[in-house]
């Protein structure tokens, strides 16, 4: 076969996806970068928002309706499968193949045989390879599924309790990615201060990646709020390879919000929490979200999200609507915010969080950092510091008297800026 896959939603579906190359390449079909040349497409969906819905739902059309100047077959799995596998399949007849949250080793039989399957979720599997792609960093994810109860997340629903990947494997599948070039290691999971496998944790497992030979970064995503514990910031403040990145959702500053969503509501605690990081580790880089719009929220509760943002500075925001999602208990909760009203919450937060963005990279200028390379955008190389996750987060945009090659590390220093992004030149 040959095969043609599309990716939406998080970086563990790009994590499952390349694994799913691997096995299907090791099966002696071919993965092919054009849709044009398919004898099957596999669309891994995503279904956590509306937002995401929609453009998985988007994709599916765009392929069936592509398929009709061409015949090949179309397999649809991940969440969004998962969560409306009745409705799809009544709904969507032209699709060959249905699969929720499976195996790798599931999809993979499904492009040979076009098998359907839908049970309870199986998002954990061993090391089964990973193809390598043209990126210098890799995603691996070391669980999935999540046992929070916040009120406005579809997630457990979706994948089911949280499931930790085991020990060994993971590490396996961090040597075999540096192995294979692999500059940046980047650990996803729906909780990743949750991991434990066999009497091991987080701090353990970053331990004995650190002990791995090689010159790469390890980045960590996805810290719920208590589970950043002294140990864990220890150990990142004496690791070689971990980055000091903490990326640490918060989802609001109201306390009475913070009740509602069944989230810690104690945000003293996290502003004492991130100040003592920043005590301990003085380089350390704060990525947070927050959700407006949540129901009942009033002008006085947005208002503290902009003071929280004020007392704490974080270097990076992402802000999200709030989606109501059917099957949470935030959907029966009211009253709801009109959308006009989130919408401009959204965008105050964001105004608010460019001018510290500006302020920070302000700072920066005549500074030296040591940069991946990522590519090259009209004539200047880009990469991305340690203060920067892919996709997600900024990047540098510099110069070099030499060539320097995709995937090496160089070291840049900035000579200006703008809101998100620096520029630079190679030292």
């Amino acid at each position: 076969m040959k095969v043609w896959m599309d990716v939406l939603g998080c970086p563990k579906n790009e994590a499952d996806s390349d694994v799913i190359k691997a096995i299907l390449m090791e099966r002696g079909h071919e993965i092919v970068n054009d849709l044009e040349d398919a004898n099957v497409a596999v669309i891994n969906t995503c279904a956590f928002v509306s937002d995401a819905k929609k453009e998985s739902i988007d994709e599916i059309f765009d392929v069936i309706k592509f398929r009709k100047n061409k015949a090949f077959k179309i397999i649809v799995h991940g969440c969004l499968a998962q969560r409306y596998f009745k409705a799809l399949k009544a709904q969507i007849p032209e699709v060959d193949a249905f699969l929720g949250v499976v195996s790798p080793q599931r999809v993979a039989e499904a492009v040979e045989n076009f098998s359907e399957f839908y049970g309870s979720p199986e998002p954990i599997y061993g090391f089964l390879g990973r193809v390598s792609t043209d990126t210098p960093y890799a995603y691996v994810k070391i669980g999935d599924g999540c046992d929070r109860k916040c009120t406005f997340c579809a997630i457990p629903s979706i994948k089911g309790p949280l499931k930790n990947r085991n020990y060994e494997d993971i590490l396996k599948e961090v040597e075999f990615l540096v192995k294979i070039g692999k500059k940046e290691i980047i650990l996803v999971s729906q909780d990743s201060t949750g991991y434990a496998y066999g009497g091991k944790t987080l701090t353990d497992l970053l331990l004995d990646m650190d002990d791995i030979s090689g010159d790469f970064w390890i980045r960590l995503l996805y810290l719920y709020p208590d589970g950043v514990n002294e140990a864990l910031i220890e150990t990142i403040a004496k690791s070689r390879k971990i980055l000091h990145y903490f990326d640490i959702p918060v989802q609001h500053a109201s306390e009475s919000i913070l009740k509602m969503m069944k989230r810690n509501p104690d945000i003293k605690l996290l502003e004492d929490k991130i100040a003592y990081i920043r005590e301990h580790i003085p380089d350390a880089i704060f990525r947070t979200s927050f959700i407006t719009g949540f129901p009942s929220e009033t002008d006085e509760d947005f208002e503290k999200i902009l003071n929280f943002l004020g007392n704490v500075k974080f270097d990076r925001v992402g802000v999200f609507i709030y989606s109501d999602e059917e099957g949470t208990v935030a959907h029966g909760l009211l009253p709801k915010v009109k959308k006009i009203v989130a919408q401009s919450r959204f965008e105050s937060i964001m105004d608010f969080q460019r001018e510290i963005n500006l302020q920070k990279n302000r700072s920066l200028v005549g500074k030296k950092f040591k940069v991946i390379v990522e590519g090259i955008e009209d004539g200047t190389y880009v990469g991305r510091t340690y203060m920067d996750a892919p996709e997600i987060d900024g990047a540098i945009h510099f110069s070099s008297a030499n060539k320097v090659e995709m995937g090496e590390f160089v070291d840049v220093v900035v000579k200006s800026y703008e809101f998100y992004d620096l520029e630079g030149e190679v030292v």
